[in-house]
């Protein structure tokens, strides 16, 4: 572990200890105002979702750059990710990756030494953990109804994973096992429990429901042999297993679906060529937690499989336990200098010949992807808001009323405020008694008489 013992007292760990407290501060201070579902998606990478949301990436993302690491958000999989060291699969669905998706990420692994695949399990939600663990917070009033929006909650994420994954499945990288109650692991083996002893007397609780068990393992292999000839005896007349969808032969979705390897040979192909397993971390008595794939396939390069987001959601991220696996599966990827979190759900994951671009950087397109997007939005409103009050008023055209230079009138006013604007009273009186006696040669008006005489004129 070159780098792995240096966590610890690395500068950018403690700097990163330090906006995990403040995290886990704002994490407490808003979950005990509000007490409502996330309307944020599962598993969001991008901002301002991935921080403020307890399922986002937003700080596995920053403990990747205290580790030197530069990430980047596409959407597609792409020459682009070519540049890639390491790809973490964010699954928003509880299907795993589709075929072809699988077979594209193993020829990227193969094409340069040192890379790193990420895929961890959809079945663990971090905000139905923080919503039990602050449940006993809220009023005594609130509790009933927090605990039946809670019961709601994990209702609904009991259904939609029944839905999207109803049996057991072989899915090359890991035997799926979704029949399995909940179980909540406390003590810990495998190698990391081993060489670090801290992740043992952490105190820490790892929830698991759903397995994902390592492909290579001899019983996993005989219950997916045996589940198969089931299936095979119940549905004789299924057809034989299409090809690896349209994906793998020059672009399109590639989803998961139970009968991909419906087929006898390829179902026996993938349980001969499975890659080899290295269990990390496990319960003392459950399944594994963490381990490592590796396969002629991709000989220099690795696959990483964890049971569940727990170590990599904002929520969870904050407990000890969790945050340590996740320095751990970091320094297990480094030397990185480039990662990309992929996002993907029930849609699948898109495969393209085409490098994908990216939106930062794509013209006046990057004015719509944060953070310029708060401003430029805002601003843009306020700009419409100008021209529409700059707008003429409409309704029928009225003539102008234009003055004419020989209208005698506008002499006499302009002499007039001439002579309010000079502020002398005598000089005033003089000139309007002689304007009555040289031009009109009349005598001065009884009232320009009855005006007061300054004696000290300002």
């Amino acid at each position: 572990m070159s780098r792995a013992l240096g966590f610890a007292s690395a500068r950018p760990w403690s700097w990163l200890g330090c906006r995990v407290a403040l995290v886990s501060l704002w994490l407490v201070c808003s979950g005990c105002s509000q007490w409502l579902p996330e309307m944020v998606p599962f598993g969001a990478v991008t901002s301002p979702d991935a921080k403020r949301s307890l399922n986002g990436l937003g700080y596995h993302r920053v403990m990747w750059e205290a580790a030197g690491a530069r990430c980047f958000t596409p959407q597609v999989l792409s020459p682009r990710l070519n540049e890639m060291d390491v790809i973490v699969l964010v699954g928003q669905t509880f299907a795993p990756p589709g075929q072809a998706a699988r077979d594209w990420l193993e020829q990227w692994l193969a094409a340069r030494p040192g890379r790193t695949v990420i895929y961890f399990g959809r079945d663990f939600n971090a905000e139905l953990f923080y919503r039990r663990e602050t449940l006993s917070q809220l009023p005594a009033p609130a509790q009933p109804r927090g605990a039946e929006l809670l019961a709601l909650r994990e209702a609904a994420e009991f259904n939609q994973r029944l839905g999207q994954v109803p049996d057991a499945a072989y899915c090359e990288w890991f035997y799926l096992d979704s029949q399995q109650p909940e179980q909540v692991v406390r003590d810990f083996r495998g190698r990391w429990a081993a060489e670090h002893p801290r992740l043992t007397f952490s105190g820490g609780q790892w929830p698991v429901h759903t397995r994902l068990l390592p492909p290579d393992d001899p019983g996993v292999q005989q219950r997916a042999s045996e589940q198969y000839a089931a299936r095979q005896e119940s549905e004789p007349l299924r057809p034989a297993n299409a090809p690896r969808t349209a994906a793998s032969q020059g672009g399109g979705a590639s989803f998961w679906h139970p009968e991909e390897l419906s087929d006898a040979q390829a179902f026996q192909e993938a349980l001969d060529e499975a890659p080899t397993s290295e269990i990390l971390l496990a319960g003392q008595q459950g399944p594994p937690l963490l381990f490592r794939l590796r396969s002629p396939r991709f000989p220099d390069s690795q696959i990483m499989i964890v049971a569940n987001g727990a170590p990599l959601l904002n929520g969870t991220l904050v407990q000890p336990l969790f945050h340590r696996v996740g320095e751990l599966l970091i320094d297990s990827c480094l030397p990185a200098e480039r990662v990309a979190l992929l996002a993907f759900d029930q849609r699948g994951l898109m495969i393209s010949q085409a490098s994908e671009q990216d939106a930062r950087g794509a013209g006046l397109e990057m004015l719509m992807v944060w953070p310029l997007s708060a401003i430029t939005m805002p601003a843009a409103l306020l700009g419409i808001i100008v021209c529409a009050s700059l707008l003429p008023i409409l309704g029928r055209p009225q003539p102008l009323v234009h003055s004419s230079i020989s209208d005698f009138g506008l002499h006499i006013e302009a002499i007039g405020r001439m002579l309010y604007e000079g502020r002398d009273l005598n000089h005033a009186r003089s000139a309007i008694a002689a304007y009555y006696r040289q031009v009109r040669g009349e005598p001065p008006p009884e009232w320009l008489a009855a005006l007061p005489t300054e004696e000290h004129p300002p």
